[in-house]
């Protein structure tokens, strides 16, 4: 079910997140016996280096988004409006969808889809940037504009060796959740969407003392 602009419903995007969590647990379920246990996968590991370093990622992310709204013509990275749409959504439930999609994603891609990859793959280099390839090629909107599709990869290449190098699937939920979290504000008050420049060009304009 799509809104009339074409944005996806705010309720098939609570489905998405789940399903695709749901998808990564049956394939979980169903391994093998080098599949870690659910409490060896689940367990937090040094909270300090996974909220330490899960934000470190979390803002490098935030940090190429920016730069390539700020550096690059907007016609490169414009998505299709599902970005924009996130952001007319109130404050809980950017929170809690984000939460449920970083939860659900990295479940699906690092958890199940990387960890199956470094089996397969001796080179440890090669299997992320393939795992991180598998993750930027699902975001599907993303396929004909190469700069998203690049944005994807990188930021899936630093949530798998968050994951890889920490041993803990949260070091990648809370740095997706935080990148998600943090785009999202930031659009919600104007900042980095399309017609972004114009629109804060017009707000000083109009904040500009007169003659």
């Amino acid at each position: 079910m799509e809104q009339r602009n074409g944005t996806p419903s705010l309720w098939m995007l609570y489905l998405s997140a789940v399903y695709v969590g749901v998808f990564g647990f049956l394939i979980l379920l169903l391994g093998d016996a080098k599949t870690p246990s659910w409490s060896e996968l689940l367990a937090l590991g040094d909270a300090r280096q996974v909220w330490g370093l899960g934000t470190i990622l979390g803002l490098l992310a935030v940090a190429m988004q920016i730069g390539i709204a700020v550096f690059l013509p907007e016609r490169l990275w414009a998505d299709d409006g599902t970005n924009a749409f996130f952001t007319r959504l109130s404050y809980a439930h950017i929170v809690l969808l984000m939460a449920l999609t970083a939860l659900g994603e990295e479940l699906f891609f690092r958890a199940t889809i990387q960890s199956l990859l470094l089996r397969w793959i001796p080179s440890v280099a090669v299997g992320l940037a393939v795992a991180a390839a598998v993750f930027a090629v699902a975001h599907v909107r993303y396929v004909t504009r190469p700069v998203l599709l690049a944005g994807a990869w990188g930021i899936g290449l630093l949530l798998g060796w968050g994951y890889w190098f920490t041993g803990s699937i949260w070091t990648a939920v809370w740095a997706h959740f935080l990148v998600n979290v943090t785009m999202t504000v930031l659009g919600k008050h104007g900042w980095f969407l399309p017609g972004w420049r114009s629109s804060k060009g017009e707000r000083r304009r109009l904040r500009r003392p007169g003659p």
